[in-house]
C-alpha cells in the first residue's frame, strides 16, 4: 500500500530490466552500422512497403549524431530540428523493436534463452532487477478477496516518464487482469484509468485499455504505418516546452511527499522541463538511482538539487534528505526507501 503522495520520475534506465535500451545503449544501436537494420523478415514489416526514410537519410542522421558527440538523441534532435523527423522514426523503430523482445519478470534469463534459440549473439544486458513486480506487490499488500482491486483514485501514486515505451502500462494491465481473474474487464480498466502515468515526450501508441477505439496491441508486428504513427507521437524537448501537459506533471511534483528518480540521468534540460527541483515541496523526500555515476558526479547532483530548492525560497535540504544512490538499481532503491 502507498499511503503518501508518491511520484516516480522515470528515465531510460527504469525500462532496462524489461529489455529496453538505456540512453547510451540506444546511441550505440543507432550509430553502429550493423545495429540499425530494418530487417523485414524478422520484424514482419511488409517488404512491399516503401520506408518513409530512405537508407541515405538514415545514414546522414547516424553520421551527424555520431560526430556530434552529444550523448542524448533527444538533445541532438532539439539542437538540429531538420533531423528531428528521421530521428523520431529511428526512435520509433528501436522502441518497437525492443517491445517485440520485451519480457516481464526474469527478463535477462528469458532474453538470453530467446537469443540462443534464434541463434542471435549473447550480449551482457545489464538489465537490473524487476522493480515493477516489487512495486505491484506493495500496492496489493493486505488486499484479500476475489475483487480486492487496488485503489488508485486517492492520487497517492503517479508516474512521470521520459520514456516512449508502454511496458509500465502493459505490466499493470497484465498484473491486475491475472491477479483478479473473476473481476470484469470493465472494472480492471476503470481502476487502471485512475492511475496517473504521464509521458513527458510522448508514448508510441495507446494500448487497448487506454483507448479501445484507436489502439495498438503490445508486441504488434512492426509495420510501416505503425512506424509513422509512433514517430508522430514522439516529441522533442523544444516541442514539450510548448505542451500544456507539463503543467499537470508539475502539479503532481508540487503536491508529492516523496519523489523517486528511477533510471534517470538528471540532465539539466530534462530537469528544466519539469521545473525541477524548485517545484518540489520542502517537506518532500527525494531519492534517486545513479548507477554508472562516480562519487563526485553524485555530489554534484545532490548539490544541484539542494541549491535549486534553496533558490526557490524553500528551506535548504540537507544532503541526508536527498538520497542519490550510485550502488543501487531501481529495485534496491525502492526496497530501501519506499
Amino acid at each position: 500500500m502507498i499511503d503518501k503522495k508518491t511520484v516516480f520520475v522515470l528515465g531510460a534506465g527504469a525500462s532496462c530490466p524489461y529489455g529496453y535500451p538505456s540512453g547510451s545503449r540506444l546511441r550505440e544501436r543507432i550509430i553502429t552500422p550493423e545495429e540499425l537494420v530494418f530487417d523485414y523478415d524478422i520484424w514482419q514489416i511488409d517488404s512491399k512497403c516503401t520506408p518513409a526514410y530512405k537508407t541515405q537519410e538514415i545514414s546522414k542522421f547516424k553520421d551527424a549524431f555520431n560526430k556530434s558527440h552529444i550523448k542524448s538523441i533527444d538533445m541532438f534532435m532539439a539542437n538540429n530540428p531538420k533531423f528531428a523527423p528521421v530521428g523520431k522514426y529511428i526512435i520509433a523503430f528501436e522502441t518497437l523493436r525492443a517491445e517485440r523482445q520485451s519480457f516481464f519478470g526474469e527478463a535477462e534469463k528469458l532474453v538470453s534463452a530467446r537469443n540462443s534459440k534464434l541463434g542471435l549473439p549473447q550480449q551482457p544486458l545489464s538489465l537490473g532487477d524487476d522493480w515493477y513486480s516489487y512495486l505491484y506487490k506493495r500496492l496489493i499488500e493486505g488486499l484479500v478477496g476475489k475483487d480486492a482491486l487496488p485503489d488508485f483514485s486517492n492520487g497517492n501514486l503517479a508516474f512521470i516518464t521520459f520514456n516512449y515505451d508502454r511496458s509500465l502500462e502493459q505490466f499493470f494491465y497484465e498484473a491486475l487482469r491475472y491477479s483478479f481473474t473473476e473481476v470484469s474487464e470493465e472494472r480492471i480498466v476503470q481502476s487502471l484509468k485512475q492511475l496517473k502515468i504521464l509521458h513527458v515526450y510522448g508514448q508510441i501508441a495507446p494500448l487497448k485499455w487506454q483507448n479501445p477505439n484507436d489502439y495498438v496491441d503490445y508486441k504488434h508486428p512492426i509495420e510501416e504505418s505503425l512506424l509513422q504513427r509512433a514517430a508522430n507521437n514522439i516529441r522533442t524537448i523544444h516541442e514539450e516546452k510548448q505542451n500544456p501537459e507539463w503543467i499537470e506533471a508539475q502539479n503532481l511534483l508540487e503536491q508529492a511527499k516523496r519523489v523517486f528518480f528511477l533510471g534517470f540521468g538528471y540532465a539539466p534540460e530534462n530537469m528544466e522541463v519539469l521545473k525541477l527541483p524548485g517545484i518540489i515541496s520542502k517537506a518532500s523526500k527525494l531519492c534517486g538511482t545513479a548507477l554508472g555515476f562516480e562519487s563526485g558526479e553524485v555530489r554534484n547532483i545532490q548539490n544541484r538539487i539542494s541549491n535549486g530548492l534553496e533558490s526557490d525560497s524553500f528551506l535548504r535540504h540537507s544532503l541526508h534528505g536527498i538520497e542519490i544512490e550510485k550502488e543501487m538499481d531501481c529495485l534496491k532503491l525502492l526496497r530501501n526507501y519506499l
